[in-house]
């Protein structure tokens, strides 16, 4: 186990619990009370907090923005110290705005080069001598407004933006006397049409200071939704000879070798480790690649119980345990673990007088605060070094860690079956009268929510007054890749069993985490399914 704390935490601690505004005393006190509260239940502050750059401006306004952003945390009484982790656009979707690849074909050649520098200098004189930028987070998210893409010439041109982002972030940190670190952040999905994003969307060593991955505890596993394959109860091997499937999605997530099984393999299904075809980026892989290229690791968004989840797990102290006991085992530096304690885009949320979530409560205080748990717990439910391929044999017995929870071991066959195509789909909007359409994305930006913005960057930021969600279901038969959206969670609706989950959502969000539902070998899977939204 590699030890991380600068502090008395197992990992530095950070958080998002929405965004601080010394503009509106209100804004101001709520955001304080969050943060205070976040604080308390875990005994530390947090060093790192996650701020968000605002793709629903015109480019010309993300300076202005910075600048209002980073005077907020700097003027908020309970940031002193902390240290911005930022997410910045590789495209804005402003009206008028043109196509994401001419964006990142515009960024490589240098033409927003005054728009990346005013932004670092917008942090660095409002203090901040360590910044952490995180451009094009969630690339692998087809939603997202910096989706690297479905065809190799949109990723070269998002991995060559990305590469000169990286350049032009570094050289204004010289400049300004800041310390300038980039992340490299997709998502831990179980589908992407980008492929495995470290095979296809990875800048290369030189132009990445951190590796970094969002990770969410939102369950939507493989398989009919009536007819899981039971991991525990068929042995915990591959294809069993005598298996066992649950009836729900609830039933087997009940069980938490089945939830620690998904949490580690989450393209899994019952004949292969990785039934998405190459087409997943899982935890391990990205920790293995921090590993090989030498680079720190961090986690810069994770959430566990969620509402809006298959498996309606409101309270998930699982999740919470998988995730340390991964990091714990992992033999990389983890340069910081940011928690999402907010109900922007999903409902995160587990502080509170009383806790909404008490067992995830306890969890993420026990395993993430100080002081921190025994690091022996972590050892028997910890994944390999690396995912196995689908030729190889894995095997091992069942261990149980201090608090008796199963450990997940499969044994993997030769081959697997042949499957068949993904069968098309199409979505169907009720609440427009049955309208029949590709649906769109869209997303409140993090700092979007008063008029004192308005007033600081010359009325160039939208008031972030929130999007409605559909009043009544939406339904899906799918076409080869069709995403809806609500304000709290986006998603692909490959499948009805969603549709309970997406009605009567409403909130301001960035796009951090996402469900996208994709057909996948004649059984739906859900895409995405271990990020959220944001914001």
């Amino acid at each position: 186990m590699v030890l991380n704390a600068s502090g008395a935490t197992p990992f530095p601690l950070g958080v998002f619990v929405g965004n601080p505004n010394y503009y509106v005393a209100s804004e101001e006190a709520s955001f304080e009370a969050s943060f205070n509260a976040f604080s308390s239940l875990m005994k530390s502050k947090p060093q790192f907090l996650d701020q968000y750059g605002n793709q629903h401006l015109p480019i010309s306004g993300w300076v202005g923005q910075a600048s209002w952003n980073a005077a907020s945390v700097a003027r908020s009484p309970v940031l002193k110290g902390v240290t911005p982790v930022i997410g910045l656009p590789m495209t804005s979707t402003a009206a008028g705005s043109g196509t994401p690849d001419q964006f990142y074909k515009d960024f490589a050649a240098g033409k927003y080069d005054s728009v990346l520098k005013g932004m670092v200098k917008a942090w660095a004189d409002n203090g901040f001598k360590t910044q952490i930028w995180r451009p094009g987070w969630e690339m692998n998210i087809s939603t997202m407004p910096s989706y690297a893409g479905n065809d190799a010439a949109t990723r070269a041109d998002w991995v060559k933006a990305f590469q000169h982002i990286s350049t032009v972030l570094h050289a204004a940190g010289k400049a300004d006397g800041v310390n300038v670190q980039v992340a490299w952040n997709p998502s831990v999905v179980n589908y992407s049409h980008t492929g495995n994003v470290i095979q296809t969307a990875y800048p290369g060593n030189q132009y990445v200071d951190i590796i970094a991955a969002d990770i969410y505890g939102d369950v939507f596993p493989y398989g009919s939704p009536t007819h899981l394959y039971d991991w525990d109860k068929s042995g915990q091997v591959l294809n069993s000879s005598h298996p066992v499937y649950d009836s729900s999605i609830q039933q087997w997530a009940a069980d938490p070798v089945n939830l620690q099984h998904y949490y580690t393999y989450p393209a899994s299904n019952q004949w292969s480790l990785d039934g998405s075809v190459g087409h997943a980026t899982t935890l391990q892989e990205l920790i293995n690649l921090a590993k090989s290229a030498g680079k720190p690791f961090a986690i810069a968004e994770t959430g566990a119980g969620n509402t809006h989840d298959g498996a309606h797990l409101t309270d998930n102290p699982t999740f919470v345990k998988w995730l340390a006991s991964t990091l714990h085992q992992s033999g990389v530096h983890v340069s910081f673990v940011n928690i999402w304690d907010s109900n922007s885009n999903g409902l995160y949320r587990f502080t509170g007088s009383p806790s909404p979530k008490p067992l995830e409560a306890a969890a993420w205080a026990k395993y993430f605060g100080d002081p921190p748990i025994s690091t022996s717990v972590s050892a028997s439910a910890s994944p390999s070094s690396a995912s196995p391929s689908p030729s190889t044999s894995i095997s091992a017995p069942v261990t149980a860690d201090s608090s008796n929870t199963p450990v997940v071991s499969v044994a993997q066959p030769a081959a697997a079956p042949t499957q068949t195509s993904p069968p098309q789909t199409s979505v169907t909007d009720h609440s427009t009268g049955g309208t029949t359409t590709t649906a769109i994305h869209t997303n409140v930006g993090p700092a979007d929510q008063s008029s004192a913005l308005l007033s600081q960057i010359g009325g160039q930021v939208a008031d972030g007054g929130g999007l409605i969600a559909p009043s009544a279901p939406i339904t899906a038969a799918d076409t080869s890749f069709a995403d809806g959206s609500t304000a709290a969670i986006l998603a692909s609706h490959g499948f009805a069993l969603l549709n309970q989950h997406l009605a009567g959502v409403t909130g301001g969000g960035d796009c951090g985490h996402i469900g996208a539902g994709e057909f996948n070998r004649a059984a739906w899977a859900h895409d995405l399914i271990l990020t959220r939204p944001h914001q």
